[in-house]
């Protein structure tokens, strides 16, 4: 590696997820990198969701080799399950459910995220990164020409210490430092004004307890897998719950909803306001009711999506949250941390080796603000409108599942030393596809405004158990579920375009404050 007379090759802002996992895989290729991660937490806390979807789950084991520790501390996750209903009163078996009948393929994991995180930190330092916990980073002089770097941190024991880098990762989470300091930060909250509220949750009711299939024995039919190890979803217009079961015998739960069409039921407290919420849905009350919650554990989001305008520059580069966050419905958030930091690793080991990387940086400036709104128009763009219909979101659960599969999954399966390094949607068929599914986002989203106004929104969230036909998996045979999503939107289309306005609404649970938006 070229010398340098800076106190570190690399400092890391942050020592959670994405900034444990990137001193983890510099360090463990060069031993002889001076690595150096700040971290301001004396314990990390929970993150909002703990589930990861198939691109995550294949960074974690393939990538990060940390197939034993999910294996022996963690939840094997079983597929999403969404559950709707008509009415708070409602039949536990009446609900449309719409999921899988056997397990999953591919590894996903329910993840203590505190656990991992002080898991991966303790590798990334095993190898030899240094640690400075708990401590605060006070300011950051970023250079413009090849000198280095200086950071002043204050320990919570000590005094001030003023540090030299050549480069900076910043891993900083929802806090993006980076971004707000260099006024990158991008919030998109009149776009997308989403909210979300959680809480872990003990003595907790599962789907498959003997009393659970005592009260509703239907329950029994259906699905073959566990639905306990499932992410389960409640759904709603406008709002939509996790359900998300933890290794330490605990669930978390919580609720994300779009302002402009949902809020939360008065009460005395977030907790108070989370559980009514809960068990105002017949499955929700059925796991809910006699649950007791942990006060102290309780987080609101407001504003969720954000994403960083430019995500790297003169020898510093962000990752993971740093550089942006959507929404946490499809559990995808810790796909970009490992694009983000698996990419930004490369673009670091290559520049201190000495080649030109600004290419490199070039490409990352372009493909992550790109890839971000690509993703974001295609699935999370005024989705919250049809979030409460099952016959719409059974259409968007296999299309957008199939072309996940047939995108981002195959590519970091089939090759992974390149699609790591690259942005997803990326290229002439990301775009494609990107563009495919805003369109179809778009009509999902239009057809519920119909159905509110016909009144036949939510019209089949009775009575139905939707499955697809084979469990998803990155190859040929997910064309299949494509093919049947477009089946599912087609009919979706015709049977809202020839429907006749309902003399009695059908009662979906949509809020007033929804119904005076449609």
């Amino acid at each position: 590696m070229t010398s340098s007379a800076a106190e570190y090759d690399v400092v890391i802002m942050g020592g959670a997820f994405s900034g444990a996992s990137a001193g983890m895989m510099l360090k463990r290729e060069h031993p002889e990198m001076r690595i150096l991660i700040v971290e301001r937490t004396v314990h990390f806390d929970r993150k909002v969701g703990e589930s990861t979807s198939e691109v995550a789950g294949c960074f974690l084991t393939r990538v990060l080799h940390q197939g034993g520790h999910l294996s022996a501390r963690q939840y094997q996750k079983h597929g999403l399950r969404l559950w709707f209903c008509k009415s708070p009163n409602d039949p536990v078996c009446e609900c449309t459910e719409i999921g899988p009948t056997y397990q999953s393929r591919l590894p996903t994991f329910q993840l203590d995220r505190e656990l991992l995180d002080e898991h991966l930190l303790k590798e990334a330092c095993d190898f030899g990164c240094e640690l400075l916990r708990p401590a605060t980073i006070k300011t950051i002089t970023l250079s413009e020409d090849t000198a280095p770097h200086t950071l002043e941190i204050m320990p919570q024991e000590g005094t001030l210490r003023t540090v030299t880098t050549r480069w900076i990762i910043d891993a900083s989470g929802k806090a993006a430092v980076l971004s707000k300091k260099l006024g990158l930060h991008r919030p998109i909250g009149e776009e997308h004004p989403t909210s979300s509220v959680w809480c872990r949750f003990r003595h907790v009711n599962g789907l498959d307890s003997f009393q659970s299939r005592k009260m509703h024995p239907r329950l029994m039919q259906g699905a073959r897998s566990l639905r306990t190890t499932a992410t389960n979803h409640l759904m709603g217009r406008g709002w939509w719950c996790w359900i998300i079961p933890l290794s330490d015998g605990s669930v978390s739960a919580g609720v994300t909803w779009d302002r402009r069409l949902y809020d939360l039921p008065a009460g005395p407290s977030l907790v108070a306001r989370l559980q009514a919420h809960l068990v105002a849905h017949p499955v929700g009350r059925l796991m809910f009711e006699h649950a007791i919650p942990d006060e102290g554990d309780t987080f609101y989001y407001k504003n969720l999506a954000y994403h960083s305008e430019r995500v790297a520059g003169n020898r510093w580069v962000m990752v993971g949250d740093a550089a942006g966050f959507m929404d946490p419905l499809y559990s995808q958030g810790l796909d970009f941390c490992g694009h983000t930091v698996y990419a930004a690793t490369e673009l670091v080991k290559k520049n201190l080796m000495g080649e030109d990387t600004q290419m490199i940086t070039d490409y990352l400036n372009m493909a992550y603000p790109r890839s971000w709104r690509i993703w974001f128009e295609a699935l999370y763009k005024d989705k919250y409108y049809y979030l409460g219909d099952a016959e719409l979101m059974n259409a968007a659960f296999l299309l957008d599942l199939a072309t996940y599969f047939i995108g981002p999954v195959r590519l970091v399966y089939s090759d992974p030393c390149y699609e790591w390094t690259r942005m997803p949607y990326d290229g002439p068929a990301g775009t494609f596809f990107g563009r495919f599914m805003a369109f179809y986002n778009r009509r999902l989203a239009r057809l519920a405004e119909d159905r509110v106004r016909k009144g036949i929104y939510g019209r089949r969230n009775n009575g139905h158990f939707w499955a697809p036909r084979q469990s998803f998996s990155p190859d040929t045979g997910v064309m299949w579920l494509l093919w049947d999503g477009l089946k599912a939107w087609l009919k979706a289309e015709i049977t809202t375009f020839i429907a006749s306005p309902a003399t009695t609404p059908a009662p979906s649970m949509i809020p007033e404050k929804a119904v005076e938006a449609a």
